[in-house]
């Protein structure tokens, strides 16, 4: 169902809001830009692309925006609509709580971004993986196993070479039996398996599973009471689950035999013993937004530190060298990157407009999670594809550049 401009103007969006802290003029933001907003979610939806979406935005101190638009996918929740505190799997955007999680160790002098994995993780001696640092895993600059799809033109499968009746022993050592694409520090690939590497780092650096630490030390003090894994879902967030993409709707089958617990094993690509930090927790826009808060807030959470202001700098930091390129899903283009975190430069990136260093991360194509220090803006939105891994400009970057117009 194509409809042009001038056509989707006239269409009026069923939108459930939750309360806001402050309204868009508090803030100083074009409430008639959350419209456009609100009628480009619901064409898409109309058209098909997308189950729903949902979003929150935050600006100054305060949340202005939290509402959700469409119905959830499954059909035993009775196309109920989603609604704003709907948890929905926030899939890679859990790389950058990764990498935050790794910068609180390194501020407490645990570790270090040049220091070689090797010293970590013994398997990592053998070859050119003996080069490999934490600041290589943490920029996608390792050489380590792709995210497959991502890098055709060498495609590997490191899981292939590990025993699936013992994973946790195993999985390492197929790592590094599975190879290189490129030198350390050569070619910025974008890896899952690194983020795991680095889950284990922060297992052996703190005697803690990396989820348990993640938990207490920032969740915890970000307010994100509801933000978990799958693994440790309640039945009350399992009844709140968007169920979305086809995996999910697999396990949604076994529901009648399983209950709600069907729901609980990982969608995210994860096996047992390896620790689960590429990716997968569960959230809503909301409380994802906290975070974002915490991070334009030096650190703090409305008074409970996180992290100092110095290690979280390195977020915003561009990381890498001139001469590294993205080559993957078919990029060949210069990059910068924090650590864990794309940075926005209007220079390199036409596809949307935000502010000059914006730092922000996409799950899986269906969500985004965007903060903007130079305009004290955090913005975080889901879009539910109807086909598993799908993904379309207007859907992500598109929706991204019409929030950022509200702004004044």
């Amino acid at each position: 169902m194509f409809r042009n401009w001038k056509e989707i103007q006239k269409l009026q969006p069923q939108i459930i809001s939750a309360d806001c802290e402050a309204s868009p003029e508090d803030v100083n933001y074009d409430c008639n830009r959350i419209q456009v907003l609100n009628r480009h979610i619901q064409n898409m939806i109309d058209e098909g692309l997308i189950w729903s979406g949902s979003y929150c935005l935050w600006r100054n101190g305060k949340v202005f925006a939290d509402s959700a638009i469409g119905t959830l996918a499954c059909e035993w929740q009775g196309n109920n609509a989603i609604l704003p505190n709907t948890l929905f799997e926030i899939q890679s955007i859990g790389k950058m709580i990764t990498a935050i999680a790794i910068l609180k160790l390194m501020e407490d002098g645990v570790l270090y971004l040049g220091q070689p994995v090797k010293e970590w993780i013994p398997e990592f001696e053998e070859g050119d993986f003996s080069k490999i640092t934490i600041f290589h895993l943490l920029t996608h600059t390792s050489g380590i196993c792709a995210l497959e799809g991502s890098y055709l033109q060498d495609e590997r499968r490191w899981w292939e070479a590990m025993d699936r009746n013992d994973p946790k022993g195993t999985w390492i050592s197929a790592v590094v039996k599975t190879g290189l694409h490129a030198e350390p520090g050569e070619k910025w690939i974008y890896s899952i398996i690194s983020y795991s590497i680095l889950g284990e780092i922060i297992q052996r650096a703190t005697g803690m599973e990396a989820e348990e630490y993640t938990q207490k030390y920032i969740f915890e003090p970000c307010e994100m009471w509801e933000t978990h894994w799958r693994k440790n879902a309640t039945a009350e967030w399992l009844k709140r689950y968007n169920i979305a993409n086809e995996t999910d709707l697999r396990l949604a089958k076994e529901f009648e035999t399983k209950g709600l617990w069907a729901l609980a094993a990982p969608t995210y690509p994860c096996y047992p013993g390896i620790p689960d930090t590429a990716g997968g927790e569960m959230s809503t826009c909301r409380e994802m937004v906290h975070l974002g808060e915490m991070i334009l807030r030096d650190g703090y959470y409305r008074g409970n530190r996180v992290i100092g202001k110095k290690a979280l700098s390195l977020l915003t930091t561009n990381l890498l060298g001139k001469n590294v390129r993205d080559v993957s899903f078919g990029h060949n283009q210069p990059i910068l990157y924090g650590a864990g975190v794309p940075i926005y430069s209007r220079n390199m990136d036409l596809e949307q407009i935000l502010s000059d260093g914006t730092i922000y991360h996409e799950g899986a194509g269906t969500s985004v999670l965007l903060v903007d220090k130079e305009e004290d803006f955090v913005a975080m939105f889901q879009t539910s594809f109807r086909k598993e891994f799908d993904w379309a400009h207007r859907a992500v970057k598109g929706t991204a550049s019409i929030i950022w117009s509200g702004i004044k």
